[in-house]
């Protein structure tokens, strides 16, 4: 049986007996074992008057909130026993945060929930009526409601992000469709358009000054998979099916619903102080200002947009194409190999390591471009250069699509982990790899993991000089005909459609 403490109450002349219970909420493994690692904090719990750090005293002053105060006040200690300790009677089911508010006679804020508003910051003058004294209690009780509002405030903003990023996705996904055109039927379920969209928050922890609040985020959901599981829904929406030509309508339905999980999420973390201490123990919170998050709709819409490009290009036949250990950059300028002109690379990469229809991936040594089955001579220069300038990243569309083909997958999925959150199969177009075997010059080795398209290396193109060797070659094509350096042939190369590409011959 759970142990109680009896006190007398007089009211109104008669005396009633309340009883409390004794026993104290606890804080996750990790955080019990985080309150006794700090020299500072076995000082405060020494003596019964213990001396507050200099650079704490004063949290609305010049030094302001920080984690390290958060820390050095023993706050996660003080609000793992508060409920026991210095907690009011509190109505059957209300949660934590509003029995904290009305224990310090500030009721009527409104932290609990998505409400614009009505959870203001904190203020000295919220404590006034206890005759604040800069007392270890009054500053620990100010840490516990500035963090209450900066969660409050953190998951407002995310709430917001996401409904602006639904209107401008109506514009953007649009945008997409009209410019890649995919067949009429083109659809996709709305369950992946909602991952999609999620992946938001992994976006976001891509972002410095916003990377500490998403990790504190990972850590409550460790504790309460719960979150997670509202922040990141799966196995939801399953039997409704979007028509691509159509896809204004299913983001709107889509960010409306995800509002909605936000909000439960919020609820979760603020109804009871071991999950709300789970995700501010870190301190991470305890600080002045929450960076904007709607500011950022237009960044983390960029997950839904991958998924949206990436199922129209593969409605379209296109397909990621990949040249091992290669700079394509290198290659047009090293006065080596290829002795041809390779369109958009004459010049260094731009900011986004991109030259005409290729991508640089200078951490893996890789380039990768975009390639039709269908019609092989299909340039995909104009079209990449819009997916990289308003929509997308390179790392999203091409080395997402490689992570995802590694891991066997096709849906998107939105994983949190130990310390972040990681989103896959935004991209899960199909990725083949050049073939670069200087032996194998025939038809037959376009690539080295996937089928050869048809008319690959086949003899004969316009304007083919007499005694020269002349053969078909996609557009974007960086395979081991490219790189042929026979003293006795000579090579040009052409698209589908006969034309020469231009460029000197390979001698």
């Amino acid at each position: 049986m759970q142990p109680f403490q009896l006190f007398l109450v007089i009211l109104c002349g008669v005396t009633t007996i309340v009883a409390f219970p004794t026993t104290a909420i606890h804080a996750p493994p990790d955080v019990q074992k985080s309150t006794s690692t700090s020299s500072s904090l076995q000082e405060l719990e020494a003596t019964s008057s213990p001396p507050i750090p200099s650079q704490c005293t004063d949290p609305a002053g010049f030094n302001s909130i920080s984690p390290e105060c958060w820390i050095l006040l023993n706050v996660t200690q003080y609000l793992t026993h508060w409920p026991s300790t210095h907690g009011k009677t509190c109505h059957p089911g209300t949660p934590f945060v509003q029995c904290f508010l009305e224990a310090l006679d500030l009721g009527e804020k409104n932290c609990a929930d998505i409400t614009f508003a009505s959870c203001p910051p904190p203020a000295w003058s919220d404590l006034k009526n206890r005759q604040f004294t800069s007392s270890l209690q009054d500053l620990q009780d100010y840490y516990v409601l500035f963090n209450i509002y900066s969660v409050w405030t953190f998951f407002n903003g995310y709430w917001a992000a996401i409904g602006n990023a639904g209107s401008l996705a109506t514009t953007s996904v649009g945008a997409i469709v009209a410019l890649l055109d995919p067949p009429k039927k083109t659809n996709g379920l709305l369950s992946n358009i909602l991952t999609a969209l999620s992946a938001a928050f992994s976006l976001l922890s891509l972002l410095p000054d916003l990377a500490p609040l998403t990790k504190a985020v990972v850590a409550g959901i460790q504790h309460a998979p719960s979150i997670g599981e509202d922040l990141f829904p799966t196995g939801t929406l399953d039997s409704r099916v979007a028509q691509f030509d159509q896809i204004e309508n299913a983001v709107g339905t889509v960010s409306e619903y995800l509002q909605g999980n936000i909000t439960s999420a919020l609820a979760a973390i603020q109804k009871d102080a071991a999950t709300f201490l789970a995700v501010t123990h870190s301190g991470s919170f305890s600080t002045p200002a929450i960076p904007s998050i709607p500011d950022q709709s237009h960044a983390i819409l960029q997950g839904l947009e991958t998924y949206i490009i990436s199922q129209c290009l593969t409605a379209n036949d296109w397909v990621i194409a990949r040249a091992i250990d290669t700079d394509i950059h290198a290659l047009q300028t090293n006065n080596t190999q290829p002795n041809w002109n390779i369109p958009g690379c004459s010049n260094d990469y731009d900011n986004k390591s991109t030259c005409g229809a290729y991508y640089y991936d200078t951490a893996t040594d890789v380039t990768y471009t975009l390639t039709n089955t269908k019609n092989p001579s299909l340039d995909p220069t104009s079209d990449m250069l819009q997916f990289f300038a308003n929509w997308t990243t390179p790392d999203l569309l091409f080395n997402g699509a490689v992570q995802c083909q590694a891991q066997g997958g096709s849906d998107p999925s939105v994983r949190p982990g130990a310390e972040s959150v990681i989103a896959f199969c935004l991209s899960s177009m199909k990725v083949c790899t050049w073939d670069l075997n200087p032996s194998h010059t025939d038809t037959s080795h376009e690539f080295t993991d996937c089928p050869t398209q048809k008319g690959f290396a086949v003899d004969g193109c316009k304007d083919c000089d007499d005694g020269d060797i002349c053969i078909n070659v996609p557009f974007s094509y960086v395979g081991n005909y490219l790189m042929m350096t026979s003293e006795e042939l000579t090579y040009q190369f052409c698209n589908k459609d006969g034309n020469v590409l231009g460029g000197d011959e390979v001698p």
